[in-house]
């Protein structure tokens, strides 16, 4: 029986039965209530209550019912009746919620009350551990966090497990969340997760019944921002080249800079990737400009590195048809100067549904000029092809010189030239002035497969 003694001021606990002295009045019925142990714990979670009834005459007050109670959300405790001798027991179940808990006893019929008895409710200390699946991944991969929780060895089901990922805010932008997971039967708990910045992970065991809560810390989980590479890329009729695109990572703050990203190039798309330009990002922006000689596909690839993940562009492509002129005509190779002559030929391009070449009608082409001895080439006159690809100019020999023709391209066909020049003589006829027509007055750059 736990009894407490008074000595002057100070109070002395003695090990034994927890009772409550009996409420007694001369001539009145009494009650008396004891605990049979003094405290609980999670492996002895209840205790008996135990006490006995008299009389106002002194004799057991046998069937009887008796009220017990205990604290509001503290617990529970059964009621009971009386036996013969005027005894009676109930079982008190404390949850937890309290560190002692406090039990007292109505008998209604006899109109007493129970002095309160106090049981002491003692938590047990968990252990809780906190593994992950990997100590670095790249943003989008998936994370699996694991662990146990424990009381002296053994496993603890149904618990509540809250991890909390602590994150450098200067370092990400993306919000990561606490969130939840729960023990099963052998007290392990799992979540899988894909965490957008490096973070260390805290999990929390949250105090609840007997049991204590407890932590268990995951050192730093390194993630590589994810990022995203655009690219724009475009070829003009010349083979003129141009891409432009940027470098992104949303995670890491924006513009990725001082990075280099490698533009590839393949003829299908698919297979044969080949590096054709490496840049470096600058405000996240990277651009190339060069010439090519075929039609194709392209990419911008960021290999990444050790504190960013890798990205490949969409794939872009540039595509033109090829396009072919005939050798020029000219219907008289010597000629007075500044009279005219006709030149003629014929323009065609490939048709893939075909799968051949053919007649290319309704085009624009150009007629221009050089003097022998002179690299300066003019524009003499704009003639369109007809319905078979064939053009018709009546032009005047100014000199001595090359006629040729060129053509600009569509959005989808190469611009073509002439295969060589044709050469025309002239010869004069003196007269006032000494001359008798004007020269050409436009300066071109005509392109004939090359530039």
């Amino acid at each position: 029986m736990l009894r407490i003694a008074t000595t002057g001021t100070a109070a002395v606990l003695i090990l034994g039965t927890l009772t409550a002295a009996p409420a007694l009045a001369d001539g009145a019925a009494s009650i008396e209530l004891a605990a049979q142990a003094a405290s609980v714990d999670p492996d002895n979670p209840t205790t008996t209550i135990t006490g006995k009834v008299l009389a106002a005459d002194g004799t057991p007050a046998a069937s009887i019912p008796v009220d017990l109670s205990t604290n509001t959300g503290w617990g529970s405790v059964t009621d009971a009746t009386t036996t013969a001798d005027g005894t009676f027991t109930a079982t008190l179940r404390p949850n937890g919620a309290s560190d002692s808990v406090n039990v007292w006893a109505d008998v209604p019929s006899l109109g007493i009350h129970s002095a309160m008895v106090t049981v002491q409710v003692v938590h047990g200390k968990t252990q809780t551990t906190l593994v992950g699946s990997r100590t670095g991944l790249d943003e989008g991969q998936p994370l699996t966090l694991s662990g146990q929780v424990t009381y002296q060895g053994r496993p603890l089901s149904g618990r509540t497990v809250v991890i909390d990922p602590a994150v450098d805010p200067s370092r990400c932008t993306n919000p990561m969340y606490t969130f939840q997971a729960s023990t099963d039967a052998e007290g392990r708990f799992s979540s899988t997760i894909k965490p957008s910045c490096t973070a260390t992970y805290v999990a929390r065991t949250p105090a609840a019944g007997f049991y204590e809560g407890s932590t268990a810390t995951l050192p730093a989980v390194s993630v590589r921002p994810a990022t995203q590479t655009s690219l724009s890329a475009t070829m003009d009729a010349y083979g003129r080249f141009e891409a432009y695109g940027t470098l992104y990572a949303a995670s890491a703050g924006g513009d990725v800079n001082g990075k280099q990203v490698l533009l590839e190039y393949s003829p299908d798309g698919r297979t044969g990737w080949q590096t054709a330009r490496r840049m470096k990002t600058s405000q996240g922006q990277f651009s190339a400009s060069f010439d090519v000689n075929n039609s194709g596909y392209w990419r911008a690839r960021f290999a990444g590195d050790t504190a960013t993940a890798p990205s490949v562009s969409p794939v872009r492509k540039t595509w033109r048809w090829s396009t072919s002129m005939s050798k020029l005509k000219a219907s008289s190779t010597k000629v007075r100067k500044n009279r005219y002559i006709t030149v003629s030929g014929t323009l065609s391009r490939y048709y893939s549904s075909k799968k051949r070449f053919g007649a290319f009608p309704g085009q624009k082409v150009r007629i221009i000029f050089r003097f022998s001895g002179k690299k300066t080439w003019y524009h003499v006159k704009w003639v369109k092809t007809d319905g078979k690809g064939r053009y018709t100019a009546k032009v005047r020999a100014y000199g001595n010189g090359y006629f040729a023709a060129t053509f600009a391209g569509t959005g989808d066909t190469w611009a073509a030239g002439t295969p060589s020049d044709t050469h025309v003589t002239t010869y004069a006829v003196p007269s006032p002035g000494g001359r008798s027509g004007p020269p050409p007055v436009m300066t071109v750059l005509p392109w004939r497969g090359d530039r």
